[in-house]
């Protein structure tokens, strides 16, 4: 992985001197400084020009940050001659937790620090000279809320002026506390033998442990991944692209997106680097559309607000030499640098073919494979995999000690679907039937009723079978046509046979056995009979007395066959709901299950589920065949609304 950052930054160095006609000197000085853009907010420039002894303000401009010689503290000190100043830090107070009432820093002290930290950069220490400089400057800024301040000397600016660049460059790599452990060796990415250090701007962590690597024994890195100092560099310019250039989100997670290149790939016109590089400008100002998508295929390349999405959607035709493969690092904001999980080796026919499953799997969406539901999720099934994070996270006070953990993550998940190195299945079912059973204790637990069990389980089982269904169907959805035009086909025979249930089931993809098409069946004839309990209480919130019959969505197949399926037929004949729909949909569950397969458990509840949530799909799939009229006790009074 370090040798591959290296093999970016350079590349990257080298296009971005191209594209700004700068030399590599200059590049790298201004990768190793600072952005002192903070979100939307640009600050001024307070320059003081300590020959002169004037202050002034300017416009910040970013391209030119290398003259300012601006980088983040390394500790309580700058690195650089200057200093950010954040006013709005100065007045508001602050309590212990003890009650106590501590004042922030003045404005005056704010500016006194600056001030303090830039005279520490310099050989000017005359006081008199300082006086007036901050005298100055506390009057021009009184209106500011961000400054940056940098100094003028003999009218240069820092980055100027030899002597501040190489005293910047030096504390810059060196002046970090891990590059004190150090001792000679060969460095890890040149092969040089030389003085070795771990001068290493990144905290590696691993998914298994979250301890710093090797052993959580910092002082020993250098050991294990000892570089010289020409390559540290190249790391810290390394670190600037990947917060500029390759930073992204996948299944709704910070991410970088580290390619390995091919050689001399800035060289190449229209190559993945000039991509990654243009990605940024093609895409500012732009905002993903709220609230609903579009219903084309895909979005137009310059709508794209995410950069694994637009690499997905452009990964045809778009860039010549892109790279050789490619990682996605998932990382926890607010630490340097957290690899917390890596999906490494995504070739670009994985991109190619991502996009051709997302497409075919909202193709069957919107054919109403799953309900009128999934041609409303069809949209949201974009290449940033947003919906898998969506799916695969605790409800938000679903996760208890009792619960236990999650045996996958989204980043899991999404390695599985762009790989096709498939998850052990036992394994996510079990996962999933802890994500539902949290969703039902919420909802059922909820004071505002606001959403019904029926409702929020079914959003999350679509979700669920959309994942299941690019991780253990890919081959199918691919296939494209083929699998789409059979889609929701109707049986040659007129009436309810085996010919009709196998063209129902087939598009499902999922309910491809016995066993599972029994407790599907047992799902849409409990949703019937919760439906009609509610049309009988005229009642639109609340759960209906048949949903105790779940246990907190803990029954086995077992329970579900030999009680549950008895008691729903009883239900509905006392509900005056035993209707010829009914009636087809009971012979089958029968069926199905006198051929007594077996099911785990944890994917019976989930067919469980999904047939809950299909039961209006279902039943009206079912009167089509028979050719049954909509009569008002079949549409009207039966089904809710939430359920069509």
């Amino acid at each position: 992985m370090i040798a591959t950052l290296i093999q970016v930054a350079k590349e990257m160095a080298r296009y971005e001197g191209k594209k700004r006609s700068w030399d590599q000197e200059r590049v790298i000085l201004h990768r190793l400084c600072e952005s002192a853009i903070k979100g939307k907010n640009v600050p001024k420039v307070a320059v003081l020009d300590v020959t002169n002894r004037k202050v002034h303000l300017e416009d910040y401009k970013d391209d030119e940050r290398y003259k300012y010689l601006y980088a983040l503290s390394t500790g309580k000190h700058a690195i650089g001659p200057s200093w950010f100043l954040d006013f709005r830090k100065a007045e508001d107070g602050k309590r212990h937790t003890g009650g106590a009432r501590r004042p922030k820093k003045s404005r005056k002290e704010l500016i006194q620090t600056g001030i303090r930290e830039i005279r520490a950069s310099v050989t000017i220490q005359e006081e008199r000279v300082w006086e007036d400089l901050a005298l100055q400057l506390t009057e021009l800024t009184k209106n500011e809320l961000f400054v940056l301040m940098t100094i003028m000397q003999d009218g240069k600016m820092p980055g100027e002026r030899d002597n501040f660049r190489e005293r910047f460059i030096r504390k810059k790599i060196l002046g970090e506390r891990r590059a004190a452990s150090k001792g000679n060796g060969r460095c890890a990415a040149c092969s040089k033998e030389t003085s070795v250090s771990s001068i290493i701007p990144f905290r590696f962590f691993t998914v298994e442990k979250l301890g710093f690597s090797p052993m959580g024994h910092e002082e020993q890195v250098w050991k294990y991944a000892p570089l010289c100092e020409e390559c540290a560099k190249w790391l810290y310019v390394a670190e600037s692209y990947l917060q500029e250039n390759l930073s992204t989100r996948v299944a709704g997670k910070p991410t970088y997106l580290v390619p390995d290149l091919e050689p001399e790939a800035a060289k190449i016109e229209g190559s993945f680097v000039h991509f990654l590089w243009e990605w940024r400008e093609r895409t500012k100002g732009k905002t993903a559309p709220e609230g609903g998508f579009p219903n084309v295929e895909g979005e137009q390349p310059d709508a794209l607000t995410n950069l694994f999405k637009g690499l997905v959607e452009e990964s045809e035709g778009q860039f010549k030499a892109p790279f050789r493969s490619a990682s996605l690092i998932f990382y926890q904001p607010g630490q340097k640098f957290m690899l917390l999980y890596a999906i490494s080796e995504i070739l670009p026919i994985n991109l190619r073919k991502a996009k051709q499953r997302l497409a075919g799997l909202r193709k069957l969406l919107r054919e109403n494979v799953l309900g009128e539901g999934g041609a409303m999720l069809a949209p949201r099934l974009q290449a940033d995999f947003e919906f898998v994070g969506r799916a695969w996270k605790w409800p938000r006070r679903g996760q208890s000690d009792s619960q236990g953990t999650l045996k996958f993550t989204p980043m899991h998940l999404v390695e599985t679907i762009l790989t096709d190195q498939r998850l052990p299945q036992r394994e996510f079912w079990q996962d999933t039937d802890s994500l539902l059973r949290a969703t039902y204790q919420e909802t059922i637990g909820s004071k505002d009723q606001k959403q019904s069990v029926q409702s929020a389980l079914a959003d999350r089982a679509r979700l669920i079978w959309a994942i299941w269904a690019l991780a253990y169907r890919s081959k199918e959805i691919e296939g494209g046509a083929n699998m789409t035009t059979q889609t929701m086909a109707q049986a040659t025979s007129p009436g309810v046979d085996e010919e009709f249930w196998e063209s129902f089931f087939q598009p499902r993809m999922l309910l491809d056995s016995a066993s599972k098409r029994a407790v599907f069946l047992v799902g849409v004839l409990f949703g019937r009979v919760e439906s009609r309990q509610r049309s009988e209480r005229q009642s639109k919130a609340g759960e209906m007395p048949i949903i105790s019959r779940l246990r907190g969505l803990a029954l086995s197949q077992t329970e579900m066959m030999m009680k549950l399926l008895p008691e729903l037929m009883l239900k509905l004949r006392q509900l005056d709901s035993n209707t010829r729909v009914i009636q087809a949909i009971q012979q089958a569950a029968a069926h199905y299950a006198s051929q007594n397969g077996k099911l785990s458990d944890e994917e019976a509840r989930f067919c469980f589920c999904l047939g809950w949530a299909l039961s209006w799909t279902t039943v009206e799939a079912v009167r089509e065949a028979l050719g049954v009229p909509p009569s008002e006790e079949e549409v009207q009074g039966g089904l809710s609304g939430e359920e069509r």
